[in-house]
């Protein structure tokens, strides 16, 4: 099958989406599928993906954002879908501009879309560009959703049948043992953050909760892996407050596995928005014990699988309580490591790649006539 993978946001850019969406090409081309990811950016791509033009980079929901705004994407969009005469085509966050629209507006095969997007106050903007959206809306055959969280987000302005279908993760390449980043020696404790460094992540709530935790337990050492636009005030404020931290900064993927598994604790304390959190996922597959924010999006991973101490949002006092619950508990720190270990099993690509593959063959089945008008399809039996 030739499947082609558009991205909604800018694809030289490191993020959880673009993360997803490699991953899941590599695990439809391990069950013998021909796929080509593509969509703006504003760099160099990796082999094999194809740039549909630049991009800029806005704050879209507190949260930096690259997408295509290159009018000359429709005439890129429309050679590669003629040139590479794709069977389906995945869309993912279909309803970003620009490249994304021109795609959909032109495709003639059909197509799977994904939503990740979660908003608990309700999306800004599908109300407001509702005459740009229900046409793009009208050509997904199968709408798709990471979460019940991503799916009342969009459902509420476009009603309609929506599988959820959860991010995955490679299982194997975070349970299997890594050397240890010499950051993170081993006569030291480490709680462990893993994402962006911008206000929604909430990331100085947890520096604000680290003095203390590091009162409370001897030789604790906070971890930051990423980066973003709220690095140097974060960085001010742990040397204001005193706390001992390290900012990894950007880490290859080849190397965030010893991250996790280095880490006494993986803490995620963002404040709201999140429609899934693949680093928890990450965490889980590391067997490692987690701290995290009661949103929507992490609560309904973690709660069914028991493996975190959840707390209110924005709440530093209790972020502190929690994690020095788990550092000062070896059994709760393992019953809760054990548990997301196990649950991790069932997010392997593996399974959820072969999950896409029927759905793909659905789409198949179902509208064999390139060319012919997209019709929604219902995926749940």
């Amino acid at each position: 099958m030739r499947i082609g993978i558009c991205a909604p946001y800018d694809l030289s850019v490191a993020g959880g989406v673009n993360t997803h969406i490699r991953a899941q090409a590599g695990a439809l081309r391990r069950l013998g599928h021909d796929v080509c990811v593509f969509g703006a950016a504003s760099g160099p791509l990796p082999d094999g993906e194809v740039s549909l033009g630049g991009c800029v980079s806005m704050v879209v929901g507190d949260t930096e954002t690259g997408f295509g705004v290159d009018p000359r994407s429709w005439w890129t969009a429309k050679r590669l879908l003629r040139e590479r005469r794709f069977d389906l085509l995945h869309m993912h966050e279909p309803l970003m501009p620009l490249p994304p629209w021109f795609v959909l507006k032109q495709a003639d095969v059909p197509v799977v879309a994904t939503f990740h997007t979660y908003r608990s106050q309700g999306h800004r903007w599908y109300p407001k560009y509702r005459w740009i959206f229900d046409p793009l809306m009208a050509r997904v055959s199968v709408r798709l959703a990471v979460s019940e969280a991503a799916k009342r987000t969009v459902a509420e302005h476009f009603p309609g049948d929506y599988d959820v279908v959860p991010n995955a993760i490679d299982v194997a390449r975070f349970a299997t043992p890594t050397p240890r980043p010499p950051s993170m020696p081993a006569d030291r404790r480490h709680v462990l953050y893993v994402g962006r460094i911008e206000p929604r992540k909430g990331v100085d709530r947890l520096v604000q909760a680290m003095p203390a935790v590091q009162e409370r337990v001897a030789g604790v050492r906070l971890v930051i892996v990423g980066d973003g636009p709220d690095r140097d005030a974060v960085a001010a404020l742990a040397r204001a407050l005193r706390v001992d931290v390290v900012f990894g900064g950007r880490v290859a993927d080849a190397d965030l596995a010893g991250y996790y598994q280095s880490a006494d604790l993986v803490c995620s304390p963002a404040l709201a928005d999140e429609s899934f959190g693949l680093t928890l996922l990450e965490a889980m597959a590391a067997g490692r014990p987690i701290v995290a924010s009661n949103i929507a999006g992490y609560a309904e991973l973690l709660a069914p699988a028991g493996s975190a101490r959840l707390t209110p949002a924005g709440d530093a006092a209790a972020l502190a309580r929690e994690i020095c619950a788990v550092l000062t508990n070896d059994l709760l720190a393992r019953t809760l490591g054990g548990r997301g270990s196990t649950v991790a099993k069932s997010y392997d690509w593996t399974a959820i790649a072969k999950r896409l593959e029927g759905i793909y063959e659905l789409c198949l089945h179902e509208l064999p006539v390139k060319g012919r008008r997209p019709q929604q399809l219902v995926v749940r039996p």
